[in-house]
This record gives structure tokens, C-alpha cells and sequence, in this order.
């Protein structure tokens, strides 16, 4: 079996399709003896075939979780097998992904669908008026519940990112406006905030007027008051960090259909560009995912950016589109 930088040559991609298909849907009589018919056909053939074979089972948990695969990273210095095996364990990837990724394709994810008062789809950009006055923007592939009761507006980011113009605390409406995400709150002290969840935590960017985070356990810190042009990132667990000075039309470009990055991980600029495209990309290696990326991407051709930031980082893509993109 040939091999180029790691990958499989077409026999082993030939050996990936046909384990993931007998993972599924029973093959038709034809299909077996198109099977029967390629193992015979070479001994190539049968040998990529129970490698991939041995590689699903060892990937068994990425049919519920792609976390493990940065395990698979080759080693481009390890042994010629080792490389052959990490490269069906891309292809197997690309498989067991894509039939998850075809059903959020279609349909978004399902507990959104039914968690949320407000949510968009990949891509898009929605402002919605509150029934209290205040108007929120959301994000690509955003999702928000509201909660409002007599003592407080209280909005949950559910997934993604928002722009809030909260309506003031001025003549009848005395409740603050609180805005629960990732394990922390932001009660506006103004008017308006852009909080965006990524990963386990949040981060909180002030506008106009101040804005105070705090964690819904306070035991694990104090919260911070930001004043316009400041953002914090807090998590569960691990606290509030520092506070630091973001530029507001830099951090606010989304809303004009760009996005900028600067030396940012590439991990947050993976996790940035889910939401703007159906479809899903993964990255390999905690590593890679650690790499810091700097641009300015338009919102309406992220393949540009896609094949960009693989070339400016030297890695590899390979994609099942418009399904699964695996970065390596």
C-alpha cells in the first residue's frame, strides 16, 4: 500500500468506506459480492481492509464524542505502519463523523431546537426585540431562553454569540437585566455587552457603560466590573481571569459580516468558524490546536480561510464537504 505524507493512497480510503459501511445499513446482495469481489481482487486489499477494521474498534468512542481524536496524530517520524494506521484513522474519521454531521446539517442541534426562544442557524444573524424593550443580536448558530420574572430580566446563553442592548432601569422597569452563561452572570450596569461562550467559559466584552461578571459560584472569586472596551473570560471552576482591552469594532466585526483574528488560537478560530458554516471542523492534535492565527476573513467565504490558515500554519486538510473538515 502506497502512502503520501501519512495518508492513505486510495486503497485505504476503498478499506475505510467499506468498514463504515457494514457499521450501518446491512449491504445489499450486491454490495456483498462488491465486497467479495475487491478483497479478492488483491492481497493489498484484504490487508487494508482488516487494519481498518481494527482501527474502528479502537476509535469506538468518537461515534459519541470526537474529543479523542487528537490521539490519533501521526508522528511523521514513527515507523511506515504506524503512519499507514494513523492515516485510516483519518479516513475512519471522516467516516463515523459524517453521518452525525449530515443529521445537525439538516436539522441544527436538537436540544437547542427545543431549549431555545431565540436561536439561528449556522451563518445567519438575527436581532430580536425583547418583550422588556431591549434588543439583542445573535450571532451565527446562537441560541438564547429567556427567563423574566417580577425581579429580574434574565436571559441564558444558551450557545454562541450576542450582542445585548439591554433596556435601562429607568421609570417603571426597576429589575436588572442578567444575562447567564457557562456557569457565570453579566448584569448590565448600562446598556450594552457582547457575551460569546466558548468551550467551558465566556467571554464578556462591555460596550457602553459597565458591565459586572461574576460567577454563579462565588465562592471560587470575586466578580469584576468592565467599563466600555474591556472583556474577561471566566469559567467554571477555574474562575475570572484578568480583564484585559479589546478594540469594540475589531471584537464587533461579525456584525458586519467580518471576522478578525489576532493571535488567536486556533482552537477559538476552529470553534468561530463552526458557527458560520454547516458542516464541522476538527482538529487533530491538542497541539495544532494551541497554533495562533492572525486575519481577516469575509463571513461569506470561509473556504478562503480554511485553505489560509492551512497554508500559513503548513497542515493538512482533509474534508468530506460539506460535511467534515479534519485539520492535521
Amino acid at each position: 500500500m502506497s502512502w503520501v505524507d501519512g495518508q492513505p493512497d486510495e486503497i485505504g480510503l476503498r478499506a475505510a468506506e467499506w468498514v463504515a459501511r457494514l457499521e450501518g445499513a446491512s449491504l445489499s446482495e450486491a454490495e456483498t459480492r462488491a465486497l467479495r469481489d475487491w478483497l479478492a481482487a488483491d492481497p493489498e486489499h484484504r490487508a487494508a481492509f482488516e487494519e481498518a477494521g481494527s482501527t474502528w474498534r479502537e476509535l469506538s468512542l468518537l461515534r459519541h464524542d470526537p474529543g479523542p481524536l487528537r490521539d490519533l496524530l501521526p508522528d511523521w517520524r514513527r515507523s511506515r505502519a504506524r503512519r499507514r494506521r494513523a492515516g485510516i484513522g483519518i479516513a475512519l474519521v471522516l467516516a463515523v463523523l459524517v453521518a452525525a454531521g449530515a443529521a445537525r446539517f439538516h436539522f441544527g442541534d436538537p436540544w437547542l431546537l427545543a431549549a431555545a426562544d431565540y436561536r439561528t442557524a449556522p451563518g445567519e444573524l438575527r436581532r430580536v426585540a425583547l418583550p422588556d424593550g431591549s434588543e439583542v443580536e445573535l450571532g451565527p448558530d446562537s441560541a438564547l431562553a429567556l427567563d423574566f420574572t417580577d425581579k429580574e430580566r434574565r436571559v441564558r446563553l444558551l450557545a454562541g454569540e450576542i450582542f445585548f442592548a439591554a433596556a435601562p432601569r429607568a421609570g417603571m422597569e426597576t429589575r436588572p437585566f442578567v444575562v447567564e452563561a457557562a456557569g457565570g452572570t453579566a448584569t448590565a450596569l448600562g446598556t450594552q455587552f457582547v457575551i460569546e461562550q466558548a468551550g467551558e467559559g465566556a467571554d464578556v466584552l462591555a460596550v457602553e457603560h459597565d458591565v459586572e461578571v461574576a460567577l454563579k459560584d462565588r465562592a471560587t472569586g470575586n466578580g469584576v466590573v468592565l467599563s466600555p472596551g474591556q472583556e474577561v473570560r471566566y469559567a467554571a471552576g477555574r474562575g475570572i481571569g484578568e480583564v484585559r482591552t479589546r478594540d469594540i469594532e475589531t471584537a464587533t466585526a461579525w456584525r458586519r459580516g467580518m471576522l478578525v483574528f489576532s493571535d488567536t488560537p486556533l482552537r477559538h478560530v476552529v470553534e468561530t468558524l463552526n458557527r458560520y458554516r454547516r458542516g464541522r471542523i476538527v482538529i487533530l492534535d491538542d497541539s495544532l490546536a494551541r497554533r495562533r492565527v492572525s486575519g481577516v476573513f469575509a463571513t461569506n467565504d470561509l473556504g478562503d480561510a480554511i485553505e489560509t490558515i492551512t497554508t500559513e500554519l503548513g497542515i493538512g486538510a482533509r474534508s468530506i464537504y460539506p460535511f467534515i473538515t479534519v485539520l492535521y
